[in-house]
């Protein structure tokens, strides 16, 4: 910064390291006509100058102003104690244009930054102990577009989550130093991880071991056959969904999910026949809503055993409809714990169990496949 000259108001050269400074600068003081200047300086009160200040998208501008005697900080101006202050004379029209310009162009900035990220490349966390998969796959989801880290076991995976959250993981069952049950319970149990999309990949295809995933948090499972193609697809999917979720389970959500005491999820990929022992097993309360986006029902279900069911369809009695739903071979399930409505205790004939359905159930499709 050259000194003051002895003919002319002294000349300074005031410039921005960064938008941010600027923002700052003009927040604090140049909004409202003024600029501080160095301490070191030496300029006496009342002493006229001349600015030269160049802004962040390198517009310059001319100004003067007058140096202010100590103690007379303008009302909200942030002054420290070894600078000056000087109050610049009222801007031209040019110049405001060019300030206001400057500001609207960082929060502009700011916006498509916003909207880039928003809208930007998927963060993906691959967890596999297979070499081939870490390369194949994590190179072909790169070539779809995809950001993707990887790690070769739960341990490495959680560390690395917690340095930088991916925007979902995708992570194999089992594998050396911390497998995937492990990986994804210190997941679920980390505020910074929980709200995280998991997803496993893996050859696991019974029902059980399904249901417990998504007991523990699990939104969708891939084979190890799956096609990149057909990867980022699900992956996207998953994303969309749980983008609009709204924190509480809705149907017809094509993946299953525990939430609470709630659990949904997709028939395809667990069967209800699985989901009723489930329920049994657990001596479970609520309401179990079905759809396969042409017919739905409701299964009012109380400590695990069958207490009535909305919408018979074209059957006059609840087990005929339950027989019609254990043969549907997709479509959406939502189970939402809660007390029976009623509050009146169940007579044991009021409660039909499902391990009776479903044996039930077997024996007429045997019956209906002997007679074919």
């Amino acid at each position: 910064m050259p000194g003051p000259s002895s003919a002319k108001p002294p000349i300074f050269k005031i410039s921005f390291e960064s938008y941010d400074d600027f923002l700052v600068e003009y927040g604090d003081n140049l909004r409202r006509g003024i600029l501080m200047l160095p301490g070191e300086t030496g300029l006496a009160p009342d002493q006229p100058v001349r600015i030269k200040l160049i802004l962040p998208d390198e517009h310059v501008l001319y100004l003067k102003g007058t140096t202010r005697e100590p103690g007379k900080e303008a009302y909200g101006a942030r002054k420290a104690d070894d600078q000056i202050q000087v109050q610049l004379a009222t801007y031209t029209a040019e110049q405001t244009a060019a300030l206001e310009k400057c500001v609207s162009g960082v929060i502009a900035e700011e916006a498509a930054a916003e909207e880039a990220s928003a809208t930007g490349p998927i963060n993906l966390l691959l967890v596999d102990d297979s070499v081939g998969v870490r390369i194949e796959l994590g190179d072909a989801l790169r070539d779809r577009g995809l950001r993707v880290r990887v790690a070769e076991n739960g341990l490495v995976a959680i560390a690395a989550a917690l340095k930088r959250p991916p925007d979902i993981i995708l992570s194999d069952v089992e594998m050396p130093v911390m497998d995937g049950w492990t990986f994804l319970r210190m997941t679920r149990a980390r505020q910074r991880l929980a709200h995280i999309p998991f997803v496993f990949f893996t050859r696991l295809t019974d029902d059980l071991s399904r249901l417990q995933a998504y007991r523990m948090g699990v939104e969708d499972f891939l084979g190890k056959d799956t096609g990149a193609d057909e990867v980022l697809a699900r992956l996207q999917g998953v994303l969309a969904r749980h983008a609009n979720r709204p924190g509480a389970p809705t149907s017809g959500a094509p993946m299953a999910m525990a939430t609470g005491q709630g659990l949904r999820g997709d028939l395809e990929h667990v069967k209800l026949g699985s989901l009723m022992s489930f329920l049994e097993s657990e001596k479970r309360t609520g309401k179990l809503h079905l759809d396969n986006g042409h017919d739905s029902a409701i299964l009012d279900i109380v400590g695990g055993q069958l207490a009535g069911v909305e919408n018979l369809g074209n059957y006059a009695h609840p087990h005929d409809r339950v027989f019609e739903l254990l043969d549907w071979n997709a479509g959406a399930f939502e189970f939402a714990s809660g007390e029976d409505e009623d509050g009146a205790p169940r007579k044991d004939e009021d409660l039909t169990p499902m391990t009776y359905l479903l044996m039930e159930h077997a024996r007429r499709a045997d019956e209906a496949n002997s007679q074919g």
